[in-house]
């Protein structure tokens, strides 16, 4: 299984098709261990590196919807066995750049429920600091699976900005 990362897509496509003159990112996130993966996904318009690297600080953080285009994206489990009696199915999950099947469960926990994000009246000042989102879903995947993530450098993961 990958170790844990947060990637952030830019939709410089759009801008160059003109369909936007905005860039802003997808963040993608992921904590990752043994038993399985903690998955989140947000928007933001600027990434900005903290005083104390390896950290990043997001703003004008908004929320991603799921495919319906209406509901906020809710944090998801990816879990190598399942987590309750039910007739889930596992199905596959390439973006954990693993041939293994998993059981994928949504939690009741969007955007604005994160004690990570910093919600304000200013837009521009939604915040999220990578390391407080870090340790938020370390703290989701210790609950559920009852182990701790692999354990990573600097206790923090990467933040790939395309």
């Amino acid at each position: 299984m990958t170790k844990s990362f947060c990637h952030c897509f830019s939709n410089k496509e759009e801008i160059d098709r003109g369909i936007t003159d905005k860039c802003t990112y997808l963040a993608f996130c992921v904590v990752s261990g043994e038993h399985g993966a903690v998955e989140f996904s947000f928007r933001t318009s600027y990434i900005d590196s903290d005083s104390a690297a390896p950290f990043k600080k997001f703003y004008e953080v908004s929320e991603e919807l799921e495919d319906d285009d209406q509901t906020s994206r809710r944090l998801r489990v990816h879990s190598k066995h399942p987590l309750a009696q039910s007739d889930a199915e596992p199905t596959e999950k390439s973006f954990l750049r693993s041939s293994e099947r998993f059981y994928s469960y949504k939690i009741d926990l969007d955007l604005n429920k994160l004690q990570s994000f910093n919600n304000n009246p200013d837009k521009y000042l939604r915040t999220i600091h990578s390391k407080t989102l870090y340790d938020e879903m370390k703290a989701v995947y210790r609950n559920i699976f009852n182990h701790l993530p692999n354990a990573l450098k600097n206790d923090h993961w990467v933040v790939l900005v395309d």
